[in-house]
């Protein structure tokens, strides 16, 4: 076959080669992209967009232009609804994550997949008679089928096929934000949107509705540990169905920023933040009592992840894993004129949202496990916030003249607990924020818990990475700001902190392709009242600097700029 003549193969039958069938580019005009129009130019026409302002379980079905498939006489099936993506592996294609594909070309949930997850959740004295099982008799050993045949799920119509929502990009940021500022790439991966599947189910013998509705239930409560791949991360979630016996911990949260985009840059909330700012907590807090490779195992434990030894290569499958539920969220845009020509950055406003901590297996115990995991939330809540631009505060909300030239792009993002949740501020009663200063030293007090919880001893080794929860590796600096435009070291991130200095495109702060090692913070400043409830004070907030010092001129002047000539008091580490 010729040069030519291989250019007419889909990229579905090329071997995974640069040059021939190479999907892994993150590209919005790229191999990933294409290989997906390949794909729908072969599969049933696609509807038109269901209205995205209308929650999922309120969506009537989309009628697709042609008859989907659909199960066979004596099937029972239901649906529901993934309530952002659904990532599943074929195992077909190297370095390539896509779904196992069938008739008409349409993705589906194998039945043997459905089988396993089924059989997990199904009481024990129930699964051999429902899914079978090997039995024993004069000795000899023999499988016995069970009465229930899993089908499998298919979707239920077209709005999965939308081409500019299957290419999903999973962009690992760990290693450069917390070990060292080392180049990262991104990897592409097909998964499903807000996708409705049809699930069947069938027995070989008749059931009465009573014991259907219980096989339904059972189901439902595998829905509920999540299907498919990555569920720690968000994925493999279904809108109808609530896992509540495993939830460890709810958290009522708000929040503005920036919203990530994909490939051909279509704006959305990736739930897998949250996941990711707690993963990335937990290594450093870890990092500043034990060594870089106890720290790394122990935070694969909880979150899951790849371990490499150097005869094997394996993965743990973690303690823990998240499910966010957006119950107000709006899009919109910043549109700036850095030329004539407009950028536009796409931006979300999430007003009432839910993120659960659920608890994937039993390996540690509950109450040492919820303590560690609610510091992590409240740290988390305290110091900074989730996605894009997280180490920054929202600049539309405490620096709103910084835009008034209309040439400027959008930074910062602001998250807060909301009413439900407030008992998890730290709260600041005092001018010298001294419960702030005790919070933050329980941290390594938490870290040093969790080894415990896993029989280990801390290490008094200082780790050389650049972002590490240790008193020789960070400081914590905060004021009391009257309001929401009190700020003062915002101004410092754009123009001289005084004559002739600046941080300015400094290590300290960042540039491209150089991530900075300082937060800021503007926490709303909360009160205990005489009757043990907790509410802001006035308007006012505890302005915070979490800084991982270098030993550059510039952040050593920066420091005595701080200690001599600012409001600002230190918080952490504390002189003893």
């Amino acid at each position: 076959m010729s040069n030519n003549d291989s250019d007419r193969v889909p990229l579905m039958f090329r071997s995974q080669l640069e040059g021939r069938g190479k999907i892994q580019y993150a590209g919005d005009a790229g191999p990933a992209s294409e290989w997906v129009e390949q794909w729908l130019e072969c599969c049933p026409p696609v509807p038109e967009s269901a209205d995205k302002s209308v929650p999922l379980y309120k969506r009537g079905r989309t009628k697709s232009p042609v008859k989907m498939p659909e199960f066979g006489q004596g099937v029972e099936t239901k649906q529901y609804t993934i309530s952002w993506r659904l990532v599943t592996n074929s195992g077909q294609d190297e370095g390539m994550i896509r779904p196992i594909i069938g008739a008409k070309g349409l993705p589906f949930y194998p039945g043997s997949s459905m089988k396993g997850a089924f059989w997990r959740s199904c009481p024990p004295q129930k699964r051999e008679g429902y899914c079978g099982g090997e039995v024993v008799e004069d000795g000899q050993g023999s499988a016995k089928p069970g009465i229930l045949r899993f089908h499998g799920g298919f979707p239920a119509d077209m709005s999965w096929g939308e081409k500019e929502r299957l290419v999903d990009v999973v962009h690992s940021q760990q290693k450069r934000q917390v070990m060292e500022n080392a180049v990262t790439s991104a990897n592409v991966q097909i998964s499903l949107y807000q996708c409705k599947l049809q699930f069947g189910i069938s027995s070989n013998k008749q059931l009465g509705k009573q014991e259907w509705e219980e096989i339904w239930q059972i189901w439902e409560k595998a829905l509920g540990h999540g299907i498919g791949s990555r569920i720690s991360a968000g994925y493999g979630r279904m809108a109808e169905v609530k896992s509540a016996d495993r939830i460890l911990l709810s958290v009522n949260l708000s929040g503005c920023g920036l919203t990530s985009q994909l490939l051909n840059r279509t704006p959305e909330f990736r739930p897998n933040m949250f996941k990711a700012a707690l993963r990335g907590h937990t290594l450093r807090l870890l990092a500043g009592v034990t060594d870089a490779n106890t720290a790394q195992l122990l935070t694969k434990k909880l979150w899951g992840g790849i371990v490499e030894t150097r005869d094997d290569t394996g993965a743990i499958i973690g303690q823990l894993g998240i499910n966010f539920t957006a119950e107000e969220l709006d899009f919109g845009e910043h549109r700036y004129y850095p030329t004539r020509n407009p950028v536009v950055m796409p931006t979300y406003d999430l007003q009432a949202g839910k993120l659960d901590i659920v608890n994937l297996n039993n390996r540690y115990p509950q109450k040492e496990l919820k303590k560690f995991v609610t510091y992590l939330i409240k740290f988390s809540l305290l110091l900074g916030g989730f996605g894009k631009s997280w180490r920054r505060v929202d600049h539309s909300l405490f620096f709103p003249e910084y835009f008034k030239r209309n040439d400027k792009p959008a930074i910062g993002c602001h998250w807060k607990f909301n009413e439900s949740s407030k008992n998890l501020y730290v709260t600041a009663a005092n001018p010298d924020l001294s419960n702030i200063t005790k919070f933050l030293a329980e941290g390594q007090q938490r870290a040093r818990e969790w080894l415990t919880v896993n029989h280990l001893e801390p290490s008094h080794q200082v780790m050389a990475w650049r972002e590490v929860w240790h008193p020789e590796k960070v400081e914590v600096w905060g004021r009391i700001a009257e309001d929401q435009h009190s700020s003062e070291a915002i101004k410092w991130f754009h123009e001289p902190y005084s004559k002739n200095q600046s941080i300015k495109q400094s290590d300290l702060t960042g540039k491209l392709n150089n991530i900075g090692r300082i937060w800021h913070r503007m926490c709303p400043r909360y009160l205990t009242t005489k009757n043990g409830e907790l509410r802001q004070k006035r308007q006012e907030y505890v302005e915070l600097l979490t800084i991982f010092p270098d030993k550059s001129d510039k952040t050593q002047d920066f420091l005595e700029f701080l200690q001599n000539q600012s409001d600002f008091i230190k918080l952490w580490p504390t002189e003893e």
